[in-house]
């Protein structure tokens, strides 16, 4: 297929251009910076400026599906009213211009969501049937709008799948930044070390992708998280084994809410997630399904 990705050098985004490029799919690319892009992943690449410019016809010529996975990172630092802005837009006007510019050849778009769709409190179990209030917290909304603005392309009669992902393991993403913690003994839990953590390993939410694009069952809201979510102290202790490092020191909710202002949600939420659809109307088999093994194949 003619496959067009936005996002494409970020953490998800490499790894799927790879596949996407193992499986023999014809490949463009929207980036910031469209030569960079095209000499980081080998495929041709159109500069974009969503917040200014129009999607380059050229990127959309002839293409058959579009996955966007752009968006200003939430972990990089404080959320000020201006950083909320940037991660919104970011979201939701890119999604907006990208719908607006279909091409009368797309037959499915495939937008990135996130688990921040959820309450992110207590223990409740949520799947894709969870209805959405129209009034939220910041996340909600970003996830609320996000998903309302790829799903306008189905009035055109174009397939559309929002995945909700939870908290990817591989070489990039969260891992990132508590690797270097956790190899000096200084990992451990976040606040109460109670709140769930969705996670999905990147070989497992890559092929998520990559059987949504074919598969024209997927369609709306498909949760991408493990079958078996795990609360932050299991997961502290996990990853402390399989690195062989104490795992025992707590970082307190306050200190984290001094620290990042509102944007300690991210650590502090609890989200019992579980991929309905996935598991009971697709039949996906995840290759990843406990996290032991999941960090043990990420540190082989």
């Amino acid at each position: 297929m003619n496959i067009l990705i936005t996002g494409a050098t970020g953490f998800i985004g490499r790894h799927l251009v790879q596949r996407l490029k193992q499986d023999h799919h014809t490949i463009k690319v929207l980036s910031r910076d469209g030569v960079r892009a095209s000499q980081k992943l080998g495929v041709p690449a159109y500069s974009w400026n969503y917040a200014t410019e129009e999607v380059p016809a050229g990127a959309l010529e002839n293409i058959q599906m579009i996955i966007h996975l752009m968006g200003e990172n939430l972990a990089n630092g404080r959320w000020t009213n201006q950083r909320k802005r940037e991660i919104y837009e970011s979201r939701i006007i890119s999604a907006r211009k990208l719908v607006a510019a279909a091409p009368p050849s797309l037959e499915c778009f495939l937008c990135a969501s996130a688990i921040g769709i959820y309450p992110g409190q207590g223990g409740d179990i949520y799947d894709e049937s969870y209805a959405v209030p129209e009034h939220g917290n910041f996340m909600q909304a970003i996830c609320r709008d996000w998903e309302k603005e790829a799903a306008n392309i189905e009035s055109r009669g174009v397939r559309r799948v929002s995945i909700r992902t939870g908290i990817v393991l591989g070489d990039g993403g969260m891992l990132a930044k508590l690797l270097p913690i956790f190899k000096l003994g200084l990992g451990g839990p976040v606040g109460d070390g109670r709140q769930w953590l969705p996670w999905i390993h990147i070989h497992d939410l890559v092929s998520v992708y990559t059987t949504a694009a074919l598969d024209t069952r997927y369609q709306g809201p498909v949760n991408a998280v493990s079958p078996n979510p795990i609360r932050y102290r299991d997961f502290a202790t996990a990853l402390g084994k399989v690195l062989h490092r104490p795992a025992f020191f707590t970082a307190p909710a306050f200190m984290l809410k001094l620290a990042l202002g509102e944007a300690a949600a991210l650590a502090l939420n609890s989200y019992h997630i579980v991929p309905t659809k996935l598991m009971q109307t697709y039949g996906f088999e995840f290759k990843f399904t406990h996290l032991p093994a999941a960090l043990e194949n990420l540190f082989e």
